[in-house]
C-alpha cells in the first residue's frame, strides 16, 4: 500500500506540474481520504489508513517527549544543589521483534537523560543507562508507552 501511496502522490504531484516537496506532501496528504474511503471494501486499505492515523500521532506526541525530557535534563543541570545518581535499570519489553526492540532502543538513546544500553532477548529486558534514578519510574511507564504506541503503529490490526 505504502508504495502505491507515493506512486500515486509523486504522479499527482507531477500532473499539477509541481514536484517540489511541498507540493509531494499535499498530493500525499489528498490521497489518505481515498484510501480511508477503500478502507470500506477493503480491509488492506483500512489497514493502511489505520497505520497513517497511528503514524501520524505518533510523531508529534514523541517529539513532545523529548523536548520535555530536554526540559528535565536542563533543569537538573542548571540547579546545582540537586543530587544526580545515574544508574542502570532493567526494563520489561513485551515484544520480541527484533526490530521494534532497536527501533525502541533508538527512541530511548535520542532522549535525552537516557541510553539503551544492552537488550537480552532470552528475557525480554532492555538495559537503560538513566541520568537520574529520582526518574526510574517515569522511564518504566515511558518504554511501555513508546512500545505500546509503536505496536499499534506497526501492527494496526493487532497481529504481530
Amino acid at each position: 500500500m505504502l508504495a502505491v501511496h507515493v506512486l500515486g502522490a509523486t504522479l499527482l504531484a507531477w500532473w499539477l506540474d509541481d514536484l517540489s516537496a511541498t507540493s509531494w506532501f499535499l498530493a500525499l496528504a489528498l490521497a489518505y481520504p481515498l484510501f480511508r474511503a477503500l478502507g470500506l471494501f477493503l480491509p488492506a486499505c483500512r489497514l493502511y489508513a489505520r497505520q497513517i492515523e497511528v503514524g501520524a500521532v505518533f510523531v508529534p506526541w514523541y517529539t513532545w517527549k523529548v523536548f520535555a525530557a530536554t526540559w528535565d535534563v536542563a533543569l537538573i543541570v542548571l540547579n546545582p544543589k540537586r543530587k544526580v545518581t545515574s544508574a542502570v535499570v532493567k526494563v520489561p519489553i513485551q515484544t520480541r521483534d527484533r526490530r521494534l526492540v532497536t527501533v525502541i532502543g533508538c527512541l530511548l538513546t535520542l532522549t535525552p537523560g537516557t541510553l539503551a544500553l544492552d537488550y537480552n532477548e532470552y528475557d525480554g529486558d532492555l538495559y537503560v543507562h538513566i541520568l537520574d534514578t529520582a526518574s526510574a519510574d517515569p522511564v518504566f511507564a515511558a518504554v511501555a508507552e513508546i512500545e505500546q504506541r509503536l505496536m499499534a503503529w506497526v501492527y494496526p490490526g493487532g497481529g504481530a
